[in-house]
């Protein structure tokens, strides 16, 4: 079972408005046109029975804009997640695959309770966090109706997801200094438990005999920007079936929000083109695609069927990470290859390009590696035909996202 743990997977325009020795007020204040990424990292055991059965780390990023307010604070968001795994027992040591994706529109009010989502899915921890409409003082506490859904269509052989409702407490702890910045810490508790055999919540065809979990998690707030800046969590979670099986999930998460601009628009295109035109480099263009602007490395040259840069075009990337530096938006780096070979090998040579360029570009301290992701392609997107030399050496390219 995959937890994506996301925070309501959203935007924390919300401002935190200081009122001397009477307390803080926490609210959404959302704005048309707000957007954030928040990139969470979920480290995961899962048990069968109280046996350890494996142990994963997820990868959950989410892209989340305000589409519309109303005059009583609430926002309509749309938020676009995708979540990537790697097994933890064998490090790999590659950089992060771009995985899974899914997308949910739906409502939260300016006190963080979230409804009428049009995906049953998600998101995956529902209202949390979500504030009192009184002033708060440090030390003092309250508490908020949230929702926990999990996707157990597989384990369970069920369609519908489990939804799980809980009374989370929240107290106000105090401030802390980090970067120079004033943080305010929240600390928010929450157990929940679900009994399907008495309840008779899903459908009888499925598997599923009951859930039960608790979670722990410490939320860094910036009063001054209005956001979250970060935080970390510990939870399990037990999930049952009418075979008297126990399937546990004990893991930590942590996680950050940062703002992001959209880049994809023409005069961002523009701006690209005169750069790569200003550093004269070969065989690169520009272009805007579904995901933000791409940048695509026309014939990239290698070794001879391996995934090892060749000195020029090592330069040609430090020159490109000039002009990335400029963004600071995640990065998706997708690998393609001519039709040479079975398609098995053409899909993992088309991944391991575009993993050795990702990881030059970390090398260089363009991005972090939680903020560079990689796919292949294989030989499925070809650009020119595959019947002549000059059409392969075309397809045989990797592409650079600056993603909204």
């Amino acid at each position: 079972m995959k937890r994506i743990v996301f925070f309501t997977s959203l935007i924390f325009f919300a401002a935190a408005l200081f009122a001397d020795d009477e307390g803080v007020l926490f609210e959404f204040n959302q704005l048309k046109g707000a957007a954030v990424v928040h990139v969470a990292t979920v480290e995961e055991e899962a048990y069968l029975n109280g046996q350890l059965h494996n142990q994963t780390q997820f990868i959950n990023r989410t892209s989340t804009t305000v589409t519309e307010t109303q005059k009583d604070g609430s926002a309509k968001l749309f938020t676009h997640y995708m979540t990537t795994q790697n097994n933890f027992f064998k490090s790999t040591g590659k950089m992060l695959s771009w995985g899974e994706e899914e997308s949910v529109r739906l409502y939260r009010d300016k006190n963080g309770q979230l409804h009428d989502s049009d995906n049953d899915f998600l998101p995956t921890v529902q209202s949390v966090p979500s504030f009192s409409d009184k002033k708060i003082k440090i030390g003092e506490s309250w508490t908020s109706d949230g929702l926990e859904v999990h996707d157990c269509r597989e384990l369970f052989g069920m369609n519908e997801a489990i939804q799980v409702p809980f009374t989370a407490t929240y107290t106000y702890t105090g401030d802390e200094e980090i970067d120079g910045n004033t943080l305010q810490v929240l600390e928010v508790q929450y157990k929940f438990f679900q009994n399907n055999l008495t309840e008779n919540h899903y459908e009888q065809s499925g598997t599923f005999a009951g859930a039960q979990g608790q979670a722990a998690q410490k939320i860094w707030w910036d009063n001054e920007k209005g956001e979250l800046d970060h935080y970390v969590e510990e939870f399990i979670i037990y999930l049952y079936d009418t075979n008297n099986n126990t399937y546990a999930f004990r893991g930590i998460a942590h996680g950050e929000v940062t703002e992001y601009k959209s880049v994809n628009n023409k005069d961002n295109l523009k701006k690209l083109q005169k750069k790569v035109e200003k550093y004269k480099l070969d065989n690169i263009s520009v272009k805007q695609g579904d995901k933000g602007l791409t940048i695509s490395l026309d014939a990239i040259q290698f070794e001879p069927d391996s995934d090892v840069l060749l000195p020029s075009e090592k330069k040609k990337i430090e020159k490109l990470g000039e002009i990335l530096k400029e963004f600071a938006n995640d990065l998706l780096i997708t690998g393609h290859c001519a039709q040479r070979g079975t398609q098995k090998a053409q899909q993992q040579l088309s991944e391991e390009r575009a993993e050795a360029v990702a990881a030059y570009l970390v090398e260089l301290g363009i991005r972090d590696e939680y903020h560079v992701f990689t796919q292949g392609k294989g030989a499925r997107e070809p650009v020119a035909s595959n019947a002549t030399e000059e059409g392969r050496i075309k397809n045989r390219r990797v592409e650079i996202t600056i993603m909204d």
